[in-house]
């Protein structure tokens, strides 16, 4: 399990510098969308960065404490979240 984590700690860090640049664009993005859940848009793209930070330090929070199914958890959230982000994002494009 430590090694997942060190892993994870490594992936998150690129995460949040892919995340930041991944948002930027994607601000430009929604900025230019005429739909109604625009404002709702920029804050999850903003939040993206943030979603990396908390799993990685909230996967070693949780190792420490020994809540192994919330490690998994956290470790499967920035993704999780991306993968939402993006659906949100194309049926954006096609309204």
């Amino acid at each position: 399990m430590r090694l997942i984590l060190i892993i994870n700690s490594f992936v998150c860090l690129g995460g949040t510098a892919a995340g930041l640049l991944f948002a930027g664009g994607s601000i430009v993005s929604i900025a230019n969308l005429n739909v109604p859940w625009q404002p709702l848009l920029l804050v999850a793209a903003l939040l993206l960065p943030v979603a990396f930070v908390v799993s990685g330090i909230g996967s070693w929070l949780a190792y420490t404490y020994g809540l192994a199914h919330l490690v998994i958890g956290l470790i499967a959230l920035p993704w999780l979240y991306l993968l939402v982000f993006v659906i949100l994002m194309l049926i954006s494009f096609q309204w």
